[in-house]
Parts: structure tokens; sequence; C-alpha cells
């Protein structure tokens, strides 16, 4: 399956050059990518339960559990792939494939280098971004549905058309994400340090909201600043 996408794909990559240059601006936006998905939760988080949730019974209080539950898992999900990278074989992105002979933009060439250190399976955009989709699910199925096509329209399909991953590194991620997700909230939503931690946004939220800031920019633009001090703790 992962060939015959792939050869597919390869196929129609560098036939249209606006095509290519739009699929990678998409690719690399961090606005297009986790800032949509983040909007989401925020509206998820500031609106009260009516016609669009699951039970009407559920209270704003309970959604922000869920979420809140959702994003820790998330983090969970990240290192469960970080683990799952390490101990399964490495795998070279498809764009760097010679067999493939890809005609990737000039802008993705350049990171070619930067490429070759991570393993390709699984993806880790598909294990952040289909968390949250799996919070936005659990809450309102209606608003899940529709993140689940944005998701998989702006996130996924073109990391497999740039050749950034194979099919299969995208769905073992999104499975990965969503369950991680789901299992979250089931397990943490009604769990002591959670309440106490939602009961904390409404009683101090001068203090809740530049930390829960904070959090939701790193989620939006995939870690990348925490990745990046990681990375200088290994010249220290």
């Amino acid at each position: 399956m992962d060939q015959t996408i792939k050869l597919w794909f390869g196929e129609l990559l560098g036939s249209f050059e606006l095509l290519d240059e739009a699929v990678l601006t998409i690719s690399a936006s961090h606005l297009v990518k986790g800032g949509a998905l983040v909007a989401i939760l925020l509206y998820i988080w500031i609106a009260k339960p009516g016609q669009f949730w699951i039970a009407e019974s559920k209270t704003q209080f309970q959604n922000r559990a869920a979420i809140m539950a959702a994003l820790v898992a998330s983090v969970f999900a990240e290192t469960f792939a970080l683990i799952l990278s390490r101990i399964t074989d490495y795998r070279l992105r498809p764009f760097l494939e010679e067999a493939f002979d890809l005609q990737v933009p000039e802008r993705l060439q350049l990171l070619s280098s930067d490429m070759m250190s991570s393993s390709s399976f699984p993806s880790d955009h598909a294990i952040l971004f289909f968390a949250i989709v799996g919070a936005i699910y659990m809450v309102s199925r209606r608003l899940g549905i529709f993140a689940f096509v944005y998701c998989t329209i702006f996130i996924a399909f073109p990391r497999i058309y740039l050749g950034l991953h194979y099919a299969s590194d995208i769905l073992v991620g999104a499975a990965i994400g969503f369950l991680f997700a789901v299992a979250g909230i089931k397990l943490f939503q009604n769990s002591k340090p959670m309440q106490w931690g939602i009961h904390w946004s409404y009683l101090h939220p001068a203090w809740f909201y530049p930390v829960f800031f904070l959090f939701l920019y790193q989620v939006a633009t995939m870690l990348e600043d925490v990745r990046a001090f990681a990375q200088l703790l290994k010249f220290i």
C-alpha cells in the first residue's frame, strides 16, 4: 500500500509547481495545522453545552476536564511514539529514497540533512493532532468529525504527498494519538488532579490562563521550542 500510494503521488509531484509550493506552505504552517485545531479546543473550552454536544447533561467543567485529560494523554502518546521509533527499524522518509526519485520543492530539499536524523515511523504530527481530534470528538461528535476531515486534508495528506511520511506512518500515528486521547479522558477526566486543575482555572484565571496559553502555543507549534531547547541540552 505504501509503495503504491507513494508511486502514484510521485507521478504528480513536480508536475505542478504552484500546487507543490501550496502544499508545502500548508504543511509548514502552524496556523493551518495546530492553530486551527487549538482554536476549536478553545471554542469548546469557552462554550456551554448545547445541541452540538454528545450529552446535554455534560457541563462546561466536565468538557474542560476532558480537554485537559486528552492533552496530558497526548504527551504520553508522543513519548510512546518516541520509544516505538527507537525499538523499531529505522525508516527513511519517502522523499529521501532514491528509488522513488521524487521531485520535491527546493525548500524541502534543504531540510534533507535534518530529516535524516529521525525515523519516518510513526508520524508525530499525526499522533499529536489526531489526539486533539479525539479530544474534540469525545465532547462534540459534529465538531469531532469536522476536525477529523480537516486534519486528514490539511495535515495528513500534505505529508504523504510531499514524501515526508508513508501512509502507514500517518495511519499508525493517527490511531495512537486518537486512542491515547480517548483513554486519557476515560482515565483522567474525573481524577482529583484534573478536577483540581479545572477548579484553579475558575478560581485563579489570572494565573491559569497565561500558563494555559503557553501550553497551547507549544501544542499548536508541535512543541517546536521545547524540541529546540532539548537539542541545546545535548551540547551542554
